[in-house]
């Protein structure tokens, strides 16, 4: 099985970028057991099977299991903030937005790591076809709620299911935590 998170950089016109987190971590299983036998490709992480003969993805209810996602993801992004681009943006009024799909899996002692973070992640498609809409459904209306309807309709900012990944002091220091 695999793990699958969606991070939120927003950067906005004073400068500041702003690291979220997406409550809802989606855990896809796999229809093989892993073995180290390179032809039987439904074992690994890149999925061969047919979708429909999958389990149901399941959410991670776990809150040590978001924590050390949410660590992960905090430090990952610590390490190339640097390279982001931080405005000004055009035009003038304009801001950054884009949500990043990071690929996790949990070792057998119950530790986190990451395998990928995809920039054009797929949402409802693909091999997240099978996920719940509502998931998705949540998702986009948190980004709308966060970024989008404050920027044009003026209303508060709502976070929704999204959390703050505190950076600022690895970004200063460009050092990991």
């Amino acid at each position: 099985w695999v793990i699958r998170g969606h991070a939120l950089l927003h950067g906005r016109m004073d400068g500041q970028i702003q690291l979220y987190m997406h409550q809802h971590a989606v855990c896809l299983e796999y229809g093989h057991v892993y073995t180290e036998k390179l032809n039987v490709k439904a074992a690994h992480v890149s999925n061969s099977a047919k979708m429909k003969y999958l389990p149901k993805p399941q959410l991670i209810q776990d809150d040590s299991i978001l924590q050390q996602l949410r660590s992960l993801v905090q430090r990952v992004f610590s390490a190339v903030v640097k390279d982001a681009p931080h405005g000004p943006f055009t035009p003038k009024e304009a801001e950054l937005c884009q949500i990043f799909g990071l690929d996790f899996i949990m070792d057998a002692r119950g530790k986190a790591w990451l395998l990928e973070v995809n920039d054009y992640p797929a949402i409802a498609s693909g091999t997240m076809e099978h996920v719940d809409t509502q998931v998705y459904t949540n998702l986009v209306r948190d980004l709308l709620r966060l970024v989008v309807l404050p920027k044009v309709d003026g209303t508060d900012v709502a976070l929704g299911g999204w959390h703050v990944i505190d950076w600022s002091e690895t970004a200063k220091c460009g050092k990991l935590t």
